[in-house]
């Protein structure tokens, strides 16, 4: 961290309804790239504004007139947004095209495959990626991220391994949560039946009674139990592991339906799902998303009738071991087989994690600072710019629109330059950190030596990556950690504002908790400890 560098910090978790949000972060720290093109391209602004000073209502229309000539010589706006728009039209059919579902085999026999969960409990930072390969073995996580990602679904059978989960949550332990938690309704089960194509809700106030769900069971009605993780012990290391691969918060339910028995309509999800079948045996049919405007879905759609969602891509039976892949977006429904129950784990990551969520956090504050740093933004609007902009003025070939657009540019480059693009991800990471699971080696032994001081010799280190994040808000450095997460709470909304998930320094030890952070896994803070109390033993003398 540079020595005078200060930034504005909100995270989001104590924002409460409030605008806090938006006020967040530090101007960017590094200018633009170099190479010959961007030096042209800075002289062409320089020059644009040097041409672009002193304008008034008079004589600036004749300035801005000179632009886009010069700017629209090639052809007009129109044409050229036009082309655009077809670009982008052309880039998501060509998703569309290439959304095509594959089916692999997993020949390995039984003795060849290791313990997937001890792979996952394994405190190793190296473990949750190996955790990761395990699960979609044979696919490389190169070829994963390469072929499939956000890009196409796949099934990966596993004839010689239907064992592969077992014992990882299985109907009985269905009963026994049921027996002996107090589960809610809507909260933590959904009891839901597919039938002449709608999906119908069993709602009743309070918990739900063990008797009362087996006997929905029994005629046909589906179970699910959200977030398992809370009781499980295996779910809880498979979602760990997800947490630490991914670095976003993981989610998790399980399906229990009935034979011959279908839970849910057509519908896609906003989440990037993995589908773990554990009991029993499921028809998945998955389709391509119905248009361009339901590619990589920011939220979940509605239910679908069999007439609306076209030919599957996929028609396929999952058997225990099998896993599914689905991009969000991807249309399915599934069916448990005429003969037994199915019992399958859906495994979620990706929701409000990309770059349109990123940039929602930190435009407006890179707005406030671009209006702070640069009079380009602060200059008035054209006179007369609704006379040629707008929808009604669109189709016209008009220079004074491609001078507005190419001003537009300008403004937009001075944002770029002046965002709080670090600060915008920390407020992620923080979001992150206080909603994350515990990890499974997080000890009470480990977390905290009770008992113990700290030296000015003594060395200290994080117990994991991505356990604490270091921010700089306003005067103060303030570590954000995961020390006190709760497993039983995991994937509710909670505000995190009483200052447990936080510790807060003089602006001074910013230097010593960014090595700390940085330095994972070396241990840190005795050099760091030496150098900072000697200079601060340097200024108070």
């Amino acid at each position: 961290m540079q020595a005078g560098k200060r930034a504005r910090f909100s995270p989001p978790a104590c924002s409460k309804g409030t605008e806090t949000e938006k006020y967040l972060g530090p101007r960017a720290t590094t200018g633009s790239s170099s190479g010959e093109g961007e030096n042209e391209r800075e002289m062409e602004q320089a020059d644009l504004e040097l041409r672009m000073e002193g304008c008034d209502e008079t004589n600036c229309s004749a300035g801005v007139e000179e632009v886009a000539q010069e700017g629209s010589a090639d052809g007009d706006d129109h044409e050229n947004s036009q082309i655009e728009e077809e670009d982008v039209d052309a880039e998501r059919l060509s998703y569309l095209n290439a959304f095509v579902a594959e089916v692999i085999e997993d020949c390995r026999s039984p003795g060849g495959v290791e313990d997937g969960l001890g792979v996952a409990r394994d405190p190793d930072p190296t473990a949750a990626e190996q955790f990761f390969q395990w699960l979609i073995h044979p696919l490389s996580i190169e070829k994963f991220h390469q072929q499939f990602w956000e890009k196409r679904p796949f099934l990966i059978r596993r004839p010689q391994n239907r064992s592969l989960y077992e014992g990882w949550f299985e109907k009985e332990d269905i009963g026994s949560l049921l027996e002996r938690e107090t589960l809610r309704y809507g909260l933590n089960v959904d009891v839901t039946k597919y039938k002449d194509g709608a999906r119908a809700n069993f709602s009743t106030e309070g918990a739900a009674k063990a008797t009362q769900v087996w006997k929905k069971f029994a005629k046909g009605w589906s179970v699910r139990i959200l977030h398992p993780q809370r009781w499980s012990n295996s779910l809880f290391l498979l979602l760990s592991a997800f947490e630490r691969y991914w670095h976003c918060v993981a989610g998790c339910n399980a399906y229990l339906t009935p034979a011959k028995s279908q839970g849910f309509s057509p519908h896609f999800d906003d989440i990037e799902a993995f589908v773990l079948q554990t009991e029993g045996r499921k028809r998945w049919r998955c389709y391509k998303p119905r248009s361009l405007d339901d590619v990589l879905p920011k939220f979940s759609s509605p239910d679908f009738s069999q007439d609306e969602i076209g030919e599957p891509i996929l028609d396929e039976i999952l058997e225990p071991g099998d896993l599914l892949y689905m991009p969000r977006g991807t249309i399915h429904q599934a069916e448990a087989t005429s003969d037994t129950h199915s019992l399958h784990i859906t495994v979620s990551v990706g929701q409000r994690n990309t770059w349109s969520d990123y940039l929602e956090l930190a435009l407006p504050r890179a707005l406030e600072l671009a209006w702070e740093d640069h009079l380009l933004l602060r200059e008035s609007l054209p006179r007369d710019f609704a006379t040629y902009m707008g929808v009604a003025h669109s189709d016209k070939d008009d220079p004074r629109r491609a001078a507005f657009l190419e001003r537009v540019i300008l403004c937009m480059d001075r944002l770029v330059k002046s965002g709080p693009w670090d600060s915008a991800v920390d407020q992620m990471a923080v979001k992150f950190i206080q909603s994350r699971l515990p990890l499974p080696h997080m000890l009470e032994s480990e977390m905290t030596k009770e008992g113990r001081s700290l030296a000015i010799t003594s060395k200290v280190r994080l117990v994991a990556p991505d356990v604490a994040r270091f921010v700089v808000e306003e005067d103060s450095a303030v570590l954000y950690h995961m020390l006190n997460n709760s497993r039983s709470s995991h994937n509710e909304s909670h505000d995190v504002c009483d200052g447990d998930s936080s510790i807060e320094f003089p602006l001074d030890y910013a230097p010593a908790l960014e090595e700390l952070i940085t330095a994972y896994p070396a241990p840190v803070f005795e050099s760091i400890a030496r150098r900072h109390f000697s200079t601060n033993s340097a200024m108070s003398g």
